[in-house]
């Protein structure tokens, strides 16, 4: 997955895009059929569904799956990019839900639903060593947000995208985007020693590209 220029505009054309379709239309009322005790907000999923079918991963990890509802826009943003060969690891710490049962049949193929604590997803090395995409979407507590940013960011291949949900509630996502900057003298960041090539917020969630 090489690294690529972003195109703000196209993106947020197809977060609008998105917002106001059909298939936002078929997971509200799968929501609202189904229920689910916490699920990301319309624009959030407008977003995640855009990120992905712009910088096209083919090997995906999502902590705090739950029932599905953002698995559903990764798995749609996968589809609708051409990504025929993709996997999207759903970690989900409690082990009595169904996970990923809100993804619709059609795209649930490349979903592999992984319970259990994120702690063991890593210390027993399960699932892929190298990965596209990561969404922290688990416990929002600064220690916990951070561990995970910097464990899957050396598990990401350059031009991947690291996502987190929530960023609003600890500053571990502000704090870890500084952390992967070099600055010259003037506080210019100097390319090629920085570590990422983008990075913004959008609503409750933020993002960032690996260089």
């Amino acid at each position: 997955m090489p690294a690529q220029e972003l195109n703000w505009f196209t993106l947020m054309q197809t977060v609008m895009e998105m917002k106001t379709g059909p298939f936002m239309a078929q997971m509200l009322e799968r929501k609202e059929r189904l229920g689910s005790k916490s699920s990301m907000g319309q624009m959030d999923c407008s977003l995640l569904y855009a990120l992905v079918r712009t910088f096209r991963p083919r090997i995906a990890v999502e902590t705090g799956a739950n029932v599905g509802m953002a698995s559903s826009f990764i798995l749609k943003g996968m589809h609708d990019a051409g990504v025929t060969d993709g996997k999207l690891y759903g970690v989900e710490y409690d082990t009595t839900m169904q996970i990923g049962s809100m993804i619709p049949d059609e795209l649930r193929g490349p979903f592999v639903p992984s319970p259990g604590n994120v702690r063991g997803f890593m210390r027993e090395q399960l699932g892929p060593g190298a990965i596209d995409f990561f969404l922290h979407d688990s416990m929002h507590r600064y220690k916990h947000q951070y561990w995970e940013f910097k464990h899957f960011w050396k598990r990401l291949r350059p031009g991947g995208l690291l996502v987190s949900h929530d960023v609003n509630m600890n500053a571990s996502f502000v704090d870890f985007i500084s952390k992967t900057y070099t600055h010259d003298w003037g506080g210019v960041s100097v390319e090629g020693k920085t570590q990422h090539t983008h990075w913004a917020r959008w609503g409750n969630l933020g993002f960032m590209v690996k260089a």
